[in-house]
């Protein structure tokens, strides 16, 4: 079960809940662990199989793994938050974005065969010419950028440590000033509560966040299957 504020998270390392909202996790730390090799290990993977004709069929599905298992790394991560990420390694993460958007930009363009001049056959000259084509395609880009990509996660995965004693060792507190959330009064550092009652009430899944999700998966499906339906072809 997820947990929730019935326990003080100020007074165990396995997870932090503040405000009706969970930030870490001490079980995410592992799933995130987990899908961080199979998104190195995939994009590895994946790059070998240019190298020989008869495992190059693999590059399509392997492509594909490396980009479901970074998207899974990511939302793994938000739930295992102690502190933020060093400055050189927010860097790391932003290439690792634009490669991802950009490499699938370039490859969905190659495969459309958009901006790609057909060449006529013969000839020293259009040797070259498809030589210099192919250095310069939207392919030959998409191979570039998604390296970049690649090398961005290994290294940060090969330079960070698998502890097995991870845990949530931190728990957020109102900076004293004043702001629209808080009003400082001079006195110590005052820790987030657990609950707030005020906020939380307003919410559509206020003490009913199971049928709050149950309702987020069968009524878009059976929305959607119904209009499919009615209308006589897939969405």
């Amino acid at each position: 079960m997820i947990p929730t504020g019935d326990v003080d998270s100020s007074k165990t390392l396995e997870f932090t809940f503040v405000e009706d909202s969970l930030s870490c996790w001490v079980p995410f730390y592992w799933a995130h662990v987990i899908f961080a090799y199979v998104t190195v290990i995939s994009g590895l993977l994946c790059m070998l199989t240019r190298l020989h004709t008869k495992v190059i069929w693999m590059h399509y599905w392997l492509g594909r793994v490396f980009i479901l298992a970074m998207i899974w790394a990511t939302a793994s991560s938000i739930l295992i938050h102690n502190k933020g990420l060093p400055t050189g390694v927010l860097y790391s993460f932003l290439w690792v974005l634009i490669g991802l958007t950009v490499g699938w930009i370039a490859i969905s363009l190659h495969v459309k065969r958009v901006f790609k001049t057909a060449s006529k056959q013969g000839g020293e000259k259009n040797r070259v010419r498809r030589v210099l084509s192919e250095v310069l395609s939207l392919k030959a880009f998409h191979g570039c950028i998604m390296f970049v990509c690649w090398i961005n996660v290994a290294g940060r995965l090969f330079v960070t440590p698998i502890t097995g004693d991870f845990a949530c060792y931190t728990y957020p507190v109102y900076k004293q000033l004043n702001s629209s959330y808080y009003t400082y009064t001079g006195g110590p550092v005052e820790p987030l509560p657990s609950h707030d009652p005020v906020n939380y009430l307003k919410t559509p899944w206020a003490n009913k966040e199971q049928v709050w999700a149950a309702a987020l998966l069968v009524g878009p499906y059976f929305g959607a299957f119904l209009v499919s339906t009615t209308s006589g072809s897939t969405i």
